[in-house]
């Protein structure tokens, strides 16, 4: 999971992918996203925008194959702008591969719109 993350803050498609078993199952918000090949698009289309999204862990527990983790997602535009969001992830590893995950973030819709406005800079 840590080397999940790791991958994800540094873009590395191919590392975030080879981190999936092949029938994994991802979930976030209202996408769902079934087997490793439409995880990496789903994951190559997100690494393109230029959005960029970082993810600190905060605390974690494990039990068995499952960790369930509280995050913070760092969200920055490329002119610097950033807001912060609280994340709730819960994996499934078997074998080494991510096999499940399902992220709940804080509602995007708090945002305050006049932070991402161009004249707030």
């Amino acid at each position: 999971m840590r080397a999940h993350l790791h991958a994800f803050n540094a873009r590395d498609l191919d590392s975030v992918s080879a981190g999936f078993a092949d029938d994994a199952v991802f979930a976030t918000g209202d996408d769902l996203v079934v087997g490793r090949r439409g995880i990496t698009a789903f994951f190559a289309e997100a690494f393109s925008q230029p959005l960029r999204a970082e993810l600190e862990l905060r605390r974690g527990l494990q039990q068995g194959e499952t960790a369930a983790c509280e995050l913070a997602e760092r969200l920055t535009l490329d002119d610097g702008r950033a807001h912060e969001l609280a994340l709730a992830a819960f994996y499934t590893v078997r074998g080494g591969l991510l096999v499940r995950v399902k992220v709940y973030r804080e509602d995007a819709a708090t945002l305050d719109a006049r932070a991402w406005s161009p004249t707030s800079a």
